[in-house]
C-alpha cells in the first residue's frame, strides 16, 4: 500500500516536471543602448550609482564617459600596474593591482561648466576663476 502511494507521488512529480515547462517561460529582454569605441584595451569597467558616469580602466588611465553627453569627458592618469576598478560611495574610485598587491582610492569631484553669457557679473569678464552664487530667498 505504501509502495503504491510512493509510486503515485513519483508519477505525479514526473508528469508535473514534463507539463510545467510548457507554461512557464523565463526569459530576458534586452537592447543595446550604446556602443563606444575605445582607443586602448579596457582592463575593467565600473559605473556611478546613478549610471551617469562610466569609468573605463585602461593601461595607464581611467577614461570617464558621460552617458548624458554621450562622450568621454575626462581622463585620469594612473599607474599601469592597476588592473581592476570599483566605484564606491562619496565619489571614490578604488583601484587594485596584483603585483605588488596594492589598493589605491581616488576621490574625485565633478566640475560643471556654467554659461554666464548675458548674465550680470562683477569683475573682469575674462577672469581665470568665476564664482557663481545661487540663492533662494524663500
Amino acid at each position: 500500500m505504501k509502495q503504491s502511494r510512493n509510486l503515485k507521488q513519483v508519477f505525479f512529480l514526473i508528469l508535473t516536471l514534463l507539463w510545467l515547462p510548457q507554461f512557464v517561460h523565463a526569459g530576458i529582454e534586452w537592447k543595446t543602448l550604446r556602443e563606444v569605441k575605445l582607443a586602448n584595451q579596457a582592463l575593467d569597467v565600473t559605473a556611478s550609482f546613478d549610471g551617469k558616469l562610466i569609468f573605463s580602466l585602461t593601461p595607464g588611465a581611467i577614461l570617464v564617459y558621460s552617458t548624458e553627453d554621450d562622450r568621454f569627458t575626462d581622463r585620469i592618469p594612473v599607474d599601469t600596474r592597476y588592473t581592476r576598478i570599483a566605484y564606491s560611495n562619496d565619489e571614490q574610485l578604488i583601484l587594485s593591482a596584483a603585483d605588488p598587491a596594492t589598493l589605491k582610492v581616488i576621490k574625485f569631484d565633478q566640475i560643471y561648466d556654467i554659461n554666464i553669457t548675458n548674465r550680470t557679473f562683477k569683475g573682469a569678464a575674462d577672469a581665470k576663476v568665476t564664482l557663481v552664487v545661487f540663492d533662494d530667498y524663500q
